[in-house]
C-alpha cells in the first residue's frame, strides 16, 4: 500500500469491510507496527510504535464504536491518557474543566463536562469523541464512520466542524460507506480492496457509480436490487400499539411478499416498536395478530416461535455471541432442526451453515471463524443468515446496513427481496431515505412514536418527501398529547436520579431505624463506637480488595491473606522483634502477595478468578505451616494492641487510621493520574489502551497496592484480636469484604467501585451484625445474612444497568 495525503486536506478511505482500512488506520495511530515500508510526515520518516507516540506526531482518530468509559464523566474521558497535573501529582481538574469546555464549545456540545458519558445520547458521545481528539491539537485526524450513529442535522453539523478544521490547516481522513455524504464533503478519495490501493481520484467529477465500481470490483447494474414481488394478504396486523412514552398508537398492516419501510428521525420509535413486536419490551395496550393468530409474546424465544425474527440494530451486542464461531452463530436460532431427541447431528449442523455461508458470501468462507473477528458487513451477514433456516414469517430489519460496506449492503438487500419472494412480510426500518425509497412497497414514517404518514404509493416516498414528514411537518400530534409528554419526562427523570443515588442509603437508614426499635440499646454512645471498631477492621479488608478491583482484576486469596499477614504479626512480636518490625513484615507480606497475582494473572495469563483462588489455598496452607495450627496470642504488647483497642478519647483508634486510610486512597485513586487510569483499565480496558494507557502496569500497580492494603489489615486485625486464629477465617472475610465492595459501589453517582462507599458499607455492615445479635438473633446466621446482602447489592447494581464488569466473576 502506497498512499499520499495533502495537508490540509478531507481526505476518504473507502472499501468494503476487510478492504484493509482499519489495518491501515491502526498502522497509523500505533496499534499496530508494519512489517514493512515506510511512514513520513511533513517529509520526516517516522516510526510509530504505540498510540502515544502516534499522538506525539500529530495523529488522532475517532473510532466508530467511540470507545468511550460509561462511567467516567465527560472531563475524565476526554483527556484520559493526557491527563493535566498540578504539584504534587495531583490531577488540576479546574484546568482540565476548562479545557474540555472549549474543545465542546468547538463541537458546539450543549451537554455539562460533569456529565456522565452513560446518560449520553449517541450524537452526544460522538460530541465527545470528537472533542477529545481536538483536545491532542491533531495535525491529522482520522474520522471513522462519524455519522454512522447520527442524524441528518447533527451529521451537517459535523461537517460544518470538519470543514472548519480543514480551513485552520488539519489534515482530516475520512472513512464511510455513506457516498453521498464523501462526495458532498472530501476533496480526494481513495479505494481500498483486498488490502491494496486501488486508485486515489480528486471527489470532484467522480460519480457515484464510478466509486462503487472501484469499491466492489465488478460492474454494480444497480445499487438497490429491488424487484417486482407479487403481494399477497395481510400477514401482520397491529391495532393501538403503545409502549411507554415510545409508541403511541400505532397501527400497521404487512402483506404477505411486501417490504414495508419504516422511516424516522433518531428518537422517533422505530427500534421501541421492533422490539416490542419481538416482546423485549413490555407493551402497554394494543393488538397484534400473525395471520389472524393473536400474538403478545413475553419474550423474544416465544416471539421466534410466533414467527417473528429480528435484525436488530446493535448487531455486536444484540445479533451475535462474538466468542462463537460462524457456525453456531448461524444455527443456534434454529438448532432442533438439526437434532434428534436433544443429540445434534454435527454433520448435518455445519453443512447447513456450509450452505448460509456460500449463499451469503460470508467472508472468510469457514465456519469456524469467531464472529467477533469477521469485519462489520460479514458479521451482519451471520446476523440475517441466522433466520435463513427457520420457520419465521415476519422479518424485522433494524438498521441493517449501519455501517456496512456497498458489496454486503446489496447483498442483504437481495436476502431481503428473496424472503418477501418467499411470501414472508419484511419491515425495514432505516434512517436512510434513499434505500427506503428505493428498496419498499409501501413507507409509512414515525415521528415521536406516532405514524405521522403512510405513502402507499412507494413513487412518492422521495427521500426528500421522507424528511419532510419525518421532520415534522403536518405531524397529527396534538398539543395535548405533547404537553403530556413534556411533563411526563422530567417528573420521571427526577424519579430515576432519586433512586440511582439514594435508594441503597435510604435502605441503610431504614435498617438501622427498625434495629435501633426493636433494640434500643443499638443506639447507646458506647455501642456505637464498639461498632465503629469492629467495622474498621472488615473496612480495611474490604479497602483492599476495592483496590484490586477498580483495575478489572479479582482476588479470592484477600481474606488469606490478611489473616496470613495476622499471623506473621503476631509471631514478630512473640519473637520480640517489635511493633515497627510487625507492622512493615505484615505490610510487606501483603505487598509480595498482591505482586505474585499480578504476575500469575498478567505474565502467565492465568483467569483472575483461578489464580488467585489457587493463591488463597497455598496462603491458608503456609498460614498453617506457619502457625503449627496453633493460635498465636499475644500479651504485654500495648504499643501495638493501641493500634487496634486504643482510643483517643471517646472514638476508637482504628477508626481514625481507617478514616485516615480511606483519605489518603481516595486521593490516590480519584485525584491522580494514576488511580484515574486504573478505573480506565477496570472500566473499559480498549479504551484505555486506544488512549495510550498501559494495560499491565496499571493493572500491576492496583494488585500491588491492594496487596499492601491487605497485608495492613492482617497487622490490625491482630492487634484488634490480640494474636491470630489458627482457624481459617479468611473464607469469612471475604465474603464479608465483597459484600461491602460492592453495596458500597450502589452508592456512588456513577455506580462504581470506590473507597469512600465501601467504608461506609463496611461500618453498616458491621452495624448489622452487631444489631441482629442485640435483637437476638443467632450469630451463626450473620455470614447467610451478608450473603443475602451480597447478592442483593450486585442485583441492585444490575436493575439500574451499572456497568460493573467484574460481577461477570459470579
Amino acid at each position: 500500500m502506497s498512499l499520499s495525503i495533502a495537508q490540509g486536506e478531507i481526505h476518504a478511505l473507502l472499501g468494503q469491510n476487510g478492504a484493509g482500512k482499519s489495518t491501515l488506520v491502526k498502522i497509523l495511530t500505533g496499534v499496530y507496527q508494519a512489517d514493512a515500508g515506510q511512514i513520513f510526515i511533513d517529509g520526516k520518516e517516522v516510526r510509530l510504535r504505540d498510540v502515544r507516540e502516534a499522538e506525539a506526531k500529530g495523529i488522532a482518530i475517532v473510532h466508530q464504536d467511540q470507545q468511550l468509559i460509561a462511567q467516567f464523566d465527560v472531563v475524565s474521558n476526554a483527556l484520559l491518557g493526557n491527563e493535566i497535573v498540578r504539584m504534587g501529582g495531583l490531577l488540576d481538574r479546574k484546568t482540565m474543566r476548562l479545557r474540555v469546555q472549549e474543545a465542546l464549545d468547538r463541537v458546539q456540545a450543549e451537554f455539562s463536562p460533569n456529565a456522565l458519558v452513560r446518560d449520553l445520547s449517541v450524537a452526544q458521545r460522538a460530541q465527545v469523541a470528537i472533542a477529545a481528539a481536538l483536545l491532542r491539537n491533531p495535525t491529522a485526524l482520522i474520522l471513522d464512520e462519524p455519522t454512522a450513529s447520527l442524524s441528518d442535522k447533527e451529521a451537517e453539523h459535523l461537517f460544518e466542524i470538519i470543514r472548519s478544521l480543514r480551513a485552520q490547516g488539519v489534515t482530516i481522513i475520512y472513512i464511510s460507506h455513506y457516498l453521498d455524504e464523501v462526495l458532498g464533503l472530501v476533496d480526494r478519495i481513495s479505494v481500498l480492496r483486498d488490502g491494496r490501493l486501488v486508485a486515489t481520484t480528486p471527489a470532484a467529477g467522480v460519480s457515484r457509480g464510478d466509486i462503487v465500481k472501484m469499491i466492489v470490483g465488478r460492474e454494480v447494474s444497480q445499487l438497490y436490487p429491488k424487484e417486482e414481488v407479487p403481494i399477497g394478504s395481510p400477514l401482520l396486523e397491529v391495532r393501538g400499539l403503545a409502549q411507554g412514552s415510545a409508541l403511541r398508537g400505532v397501527d400497521l398492516t404487512v402483506r404477505r411478499g411486501e417490504i414495508l419501510g419504516i422511516a424516522g428521525l433518531v428518537g422517533a420509535g422505530r427500534s421501541e416498536l421492533a422490539l416490542t413486536l419481538m416482546g423485549a419490551l413490555k407493551r402497554d395496550a394494543g393488538t397484534v395478530s400473525i395471520d389472524g393468530r393473536p400474538s403478545n409474546p413475553s419474550d423474544p424465544r416465544v416471539a421466534n416461535e410466533q414467527g417473528f425474527a429480528l435484525i436488530p440494530e446493535d448487531r455486536r451486542q444484540e445479533g451475535l455471541i462474538a466468542d462463537l464461531p460462524v457456525r453456531e452463530n448461524l444455527t443456534l436460532s434454529n438448532i432442533a432442526r438439526w437434532a434428534t431427541f436433544g443429540l445434534l447431528n454435527p454433520r448435518l449442523e455445519a453443512g447447513a451453515a456450509r450452505e448460509l455461508v456460500d449463499r451469503l458470501a460470508i467472508q472468510p468462507p469457514s465456519i469456524k471463524t469467531l464472529a467477533r473477528n469477521l469485519s462489520g458487513g460479514n458479521q451482519q451477514k451471520v446476523v440475517v443468515g441466522r433466520w435463513l433456516t427457520g420457520d419465521s414469517r415476519v422479518f424485522l430489519f433494524d438498521e441493517p446496513t449501519t455501517g456496512v460496506d456497498v458489496g454486503s449492503k446489496i447483498e442483504i438487500y437481495r436476502q431481503m427481496v428473496e424472503l418477501a419472494r418467499s411470501g414472508a412480510a419484511v419491515i425495514f426500518i432505516s434512517s436512510d431515505f434513499e434505500e427506503i425509497s428505493a428498496m419498499c412497497d409501501r413507507t409509512v414514517v414515525m415521528r415521536r412514536g406516532r405514524i405521522n404518514k403512510v405513502i402507499d404509493d412507494q413513487a412518492q416516498a422521495t427521500p426528500e418527501a421522507l424528511l419532510y414528514w419525518a421532520s415534522g411537518s403536518a405531524a397529527p400530534e396534538t398539543a395535548e398529547a405533547a404537553a403530556t409528554q413534556a411533563a411526563r419526562s422530567p417528573m420521571q427523570a427526577v424519579l430515576d436520579t432519586m433512586f440511582s443515588r439514594w435508594s441503597t442509603i435510604a435502605g441503610m437508614l431504614l435498617t438501622v431505624a427498625v434495629i435501633a426499635t426493636l433494640a434500643p440499646q443499638f443506639v447507646g454512645l458506647g455501642n456505637i463506637f464498639d461498632v465503629l471498631k469492629q467495622g474498621s477492621v472488615l473496612a480495611f479488608i474490604a479497602l483492599g480488595l476495592t483496590v484490586v478491583l477498580i483495575a478489572g482484576g479479582f482476588d479470592m486469596s484477600a481474606g488469606a491473606a490478611s489473616q496470613f499477614a495476622a499471623n506473621v504479626a503476631a509471631g514478630t512480636l512473640i519473637g520480640g522483634f517489635g511493633s515497627a518490625a510487625a507492622i512493615g513484615l505484615g505490610g510487606s507480606l501483603g505487598l509480595l502477595i498482591g505482586v505474585i497475582n499480578a504476575g500469575l494473572i498478567l505474565f502467565l495469563r492465568i483467569p483472575a478468578f483461578v489464580a488467585t483462588l489457587g493463591m488463597m489455598f497455598v496462603i491458608m496452607g503456609a498460614t498453617l505451616l506457619y502457625n503449627g495450627g496453633q493460635a498465636l496470642t499475644l500479651s504485654d504488647a500495648p504499643g501495638f494492641f493501641f493500634l487496634g483497642q486504643g482510643y483517643v478519647g471517646p472514638v476508637p483508634f482504628v477508626f481514625i487510621l481507617l478514616v485516615a486510610f480511606t483519605f489518603v486512597l481516595h486521593v490516590i485513586l480519584k485525584e491522580t493520574r494514576l488511580g484515574l487510569r486504573m478505573y480506565a483499565v477496570g472500566q473499559n480496558a480498549a479504551a484505555a489502551a486506544l488512549r495510550g494507557v498501559g494495560l499491565k502496569q496499571y493493572a500491576f500497580a492496583s494488585c500491588a497496592l491492594g496487596g499492601l492494603v491487605l497485608g495492613l489489615a492482617g497487622v490490625f486485625l491482630a492487634s484488634y484480636s490480640y494474636g491470630a486464629s489458627a482457624l481459617a477465617t479468611g473464607i469469612d472475610f471475604l465474603i464479608s469484604a465483597l459484600a461491602a465492595t460492592f453495596l458500597g459501589s450502589t452508592i456512588s453517582r456513577a455506580g462504581e467501585l470506590n473507597v469512600i462507599g465501601t467504608v461506609v458499607a463496611a461500618i453498616f455492615l458491621a452495624s448489622l451484625s452487631n444489631g441482629l445479635i442485640l435483637i437476638g438473633v443467632s450469630s451463626q446466621a450473620l455470614p447467610g445474612i451478608q450473603g443475602i446482602v451480597l447478592v442483593l447489592s450486585i442485583s441492585l447494581g444490575l436493575v439500574r444497568k451499572r456497568s460493573i464488569g467484574q460481577i461477570l466473576i459470579f
